[in-house]
């Protein structure tokens, strides 16, 4: 199980000494996010996780709305910072992928990261129309139930009402990737991911916490594009946390995710 180092009233930096799987028989992705005490059914969120971001109808090809620099404007998207591409955006995800290994490489990574916003994980039809936009056919439906029923549990552990859901810190990105498998219809990517997910409120039983994960991300090529057709996940290399013994406050968290972009998509 996770063991929890925590360092006053800001954040906590997670050490996960079990190894966690997600799909098909596995546990999912989010288990390896968060902790309240015991190991917090998350991130991965999926390994993000199951699912990351995207917005929208299912299969229905939205415009890019320009992205704020406030949190509002971040919490009303459910990605990376979309005016760092110029890919064509389905839902608020980049698509469009070049059917070669760098084309596939850059879908893995951004379909995690669009898995990972605050917005995944409290806004249902944004999920819904995330994983419409990245996932295969036949693994939609599936992904669909996974994580609806993944970040339901997220959220109650952290404690959020559809009152206080503006308080969640959630965000990804990639520290590195490789590709496992690579056919011209198949390929499989590990990519190394660093999140945080917390909650800004003083009170709340799960603070904004680090933690290190490596997804498995399996693609397809249909449609003319790379589609994610399943997730796993395990704890990823973690570095040892060498800051100070009072770590950032739940204040200047809440002010950071205002002003602060999410991160870019690649590609």
């Amino acid at each position: 199980m996770a063991r929890q180092v925590t360092r006053g009233r800001g954040t906590r930096v997670l050490v996960d000494e079990t190894p966690t799987q997600v799909q098909g028989g596995g546990k999912p992705w989010w288990r390896g996010m968060a902790i309240t005490g015991a190991l917090f059914l998350a991130l991965v969120t999926l390994a993000l996780v199951m699912s990351l971001s995207g917005g929208g109808g299912a299969g229905s090809e939205g415009s890019s709305d320009s992205q704020g620099q406030t949190a509002p404007a971040e919490k009303s998207t459910t990605g990376g910072d979309t005016k760092s591409t110029a890919k064509k955006l389905v839902n608020g995800v980049p698509v469009g992928y070049t059917h070669n290994r760098a084309g596939v490489v850059q879908a893995a990574v951004n379909y995690q990261v669009a898995r990972s916003s605050a917005a995944y994980f409290t806004d249902e039809k944004a999920r819904h129309a995330t994983l419409a936009a990245m996932m295969t056919s036949q693994a939609l439906d599936r992904q669909t139930r996974n994580d609806d029923t993944g970040m339901q549990q997220v959220l109650t552990a952290l404690g959020l009402t559809a009152g206080s859901e503006d308080e969640l810190v959630a965000r990804g990105a990639a520290m590195g990737t490789r590709i496992t498998t690579y056919t011209d219809q198949v390929a499989t990517v590990d990519v190394w991911m660093t999140g945080l997910v917390g909650v800004t409120d003083k009170n709340a039983p799960m603070p904004v916490s680090a933690s290190w994960t490596t997804y498995t991300l399996t693609l397809q090529w249909q449609s003319g594009d790379w589609k994610l057709n399943a997730i796993t996940s395990v704890n990823g290399p973690t570095p040892l946390d060498t800051g100070s013994d009072s770590p950032t406050s739940v204040d200047e968290f809440r002010t950071a995710d205002r002003e602060f972009n999410a991160p870019p998509y690649v590609g």
